[in-house]
């Protein structure tokens, strides 16, 4: 697997906890993004940027095409993961979901942000 999950560091008391993630390089910008329970943000990988993904509410089946491979994890809440640039990946949501994803370089300075990719990880060309 060439995504990297993340581990926080916690801060925890009687009024709740605090995990602090700590990535590798700059972030410059980041987006909400939302999917109803049973959608999916189909296999696309970004070929000019890193990307960092944390589940803010609810859980989805993670699926990285690799090596071949498609290598799946759950993420919920407070799970946060490391996408590398080229690598092709998908979110099934298993319940309506929230995450943040965070990039390394601007969506709209990257041509193309994003690059379609079938169950196979070949390039959809259309």
């Amino acid at each position: 697997m060439k995504c990297k999950f993340l581990q926080p560091e916690e801060f925890k008391d009687h009024r709740g906890v605090i995990k602090s993630f700590y990535p590798d390089e700059a972030v410059v910008e980041y987006n909400l993004m939302t999917i109803n329970k049973g959608s999916s943000r189909g296999f696309h990988y970004h070929p000019h940027f890193n990307e960092y993904m944390m589940v803010v509410h609810g859980e989805c089946i993670f699926t990285e095409f690799s090596d071949g491979n498609n290598v799946s994890h759950i993420l919920k809440t407070g799970d946060s993961i490391k996408i590398p640039i080229g690598v092709a990946h998908s979110f099934e949501a298993t319940t309506d979901m929230k995450f943040v994803s965070m990039l390394t370089k601007r969506w709209w300075d990257s041509m193309p942000p994003i690059v379609k990719v079938d169950e196979n990880g070949n390039e959809i060309t259309a």
